[in-house]
C-alpha cells in the first residue's frame, strides 16, 4: 500500500477551483512525501481548467512530462462524472467529449485504474436488475477503450441520502455488477466518506467486496454530508477500517479525496495541512502493515 492523493487536494478555497494547479499540487505534495497521485477529471475539466481547452491533448503529455521529471505516478485517475440520463443534462456532447477526454488523458498518464461513478441516480421505475444492465450497456465500450490503453475502471460505491433506494451504495450491488462485466479490467473504488453515509457497517461491505477492491478514496465525515475531511476529523473507525483491508487482502493504495479540508485554508498554509495529512496516512499504512 502506497501513500497517494487526488490532485484536488490544494486545488480548492471555499470551492472556488483553480487555486492551485495540478503542475503545483504535484510540487508541494512531493515535498511532503507523495509519490503517487490520483489525477481528477472532474475538477480540470470544468471551465477554463485544463481538460476543457481545445489543447487538452498536449496538456495532458507535458503534464505527464512534467510528473515524470519529478519522479511521481498516477496509480489512479478520476474520470469526469457523466450520466446520459441524468435530466439536469443539457449538452450531452460536451459531457461525452469530456468523459471521452478523461479516458484518453488517463491511458497518457499510465494510470493503472480509473474510478468512474456508476449510473445510480434514483429511478422509481428501475428494478436492481434494470441498474445493473443500464451499467453493462454504458460502461462496456469504456471497459474495451480502457483496457486497450492498459488500464482498468473502479466503479465507486455512491451515497444514498434518504429512504430512496440508490444503485451502487453498497457492497453486494457493487460486486454484482462488477462479476455481470466479468472483465480482468474491472473492480471497485471504496470510498469510505461515502459510505459512512449510506451503510451501517462498512467493514461487512468490504468483505462482500473482497479481492474486487481495486482502489480507494480515502475521506471522513461525521455521518451527515460528504465532508471529504481528513482520517480521524470524521466519525469512520480507522483502525477498524485498515485491519478489514488487510483482512480482505487489499492489494492497491491508500488514496486521499479530501479536498474540502484544505478549502477553508489561506493558500499560505496549504503546505503544512499537507504535511500533516501526509503524516496521518503513514501512520494509517502502517497500522495496516502490523
Amino acid at each position: 500500500m502506497r501513500l497517494s492523493t487526488s490532485t484536488n487536494l490544494l486545488d480548492r478555497v471555499y470551492f472556488d477551483f483553480g487555486v492551485i494547479s495540478p503542475e503545483s499540487c504535484l510540487e508541494q505534495g512531493l515535498e511532503a512525501g507523495f509519490k503517487v497521485f490520483d489525477f481528477n477529471f472532474c475538477d480540470q475539466g470544468r471551465p477554463g481548467r485544463p481538460i476543457a481547452q481545445d489543447d487538452w491533448y498536449e496538456y495532458i503529455v507535458n503534464f505527464k512530462k512534467f510528473a515524470d521529471e519529478l519522479g511521481v505516478t498516477f496509480s489512479q485517475t478520476h474520470l469526469h462524472m457523466y450520466d446520459p440520463k441524468d435530466p439536469s443534462v443539457t449538452d450531452h456532447a460536451w459531457e461525452q467529449e469530456l468523459l471521452h477526454r478523461s479516458i484518453v488523458c488517463s491511458g497518457v498518464l499510465g494510470a493503472e485504474w480509473a474510478v468512474a461513478h456508476p449510473l445510480h441516480q434514483h429511478r422509481p421505475d428501475y428494478s436492481r436488475q434494470q441498474y445493473v444492465q443500464a451499467n453493462l450497456d454504458f460502461f462496456g465500450p469504456i471497459l474495451d477503450e480502457a483496457q486497450k490503453m492498459g488500464y482498468g475502471i473502479s466503479l465507486e460505491n455512491m451515497v444514498q441520502w434518504d429512504e430512496n433506494y440508490v444503485f451502487a451504495c453498497n457492497g453486494e450491488d457493487l460486486a454484482e455488477l462488477v462479476d455481470a462485466l466479468n472483465r480482468p479490467n474491472v473492480g471497485v473504488c471504496w470510498d469510505f466518506g461515502h459510505a459512512n453515509l449510506s451503510v451501517r457497517d462498512q467493514a461487512a461491505e468490504l468483505r462482500k467486496i473482497g479481492s474486487r477492491l481495486k482502489s480507494t478514496h480515502i475521506a471522513d465525515n461525521h455521518g451527515l454530508a460528504d465532508e471529504h475531511l481528513a482520517p480521524f476529523y470524521g466519525h469512520v473507525d480507522w483502525h477498524h477500517m485498515m485491519r478489514v483491508l488487510k483482512e480482505i487482502n487489499y492489494k492497491g493504495d491508500f488514496t486521499y479525496e479530501i479536498q474540502a479540508f484544505s478549502s477553508p485554508l489561506p493558500v499560505e498554509l496549504r503546505r503544512t495541512m499537507t504535511a500533516h495529512v501526509a503524516d496521518i496516512g503513514n501512520y494509517l499504512i502502517r497500522c495496516f502493515k502490523e
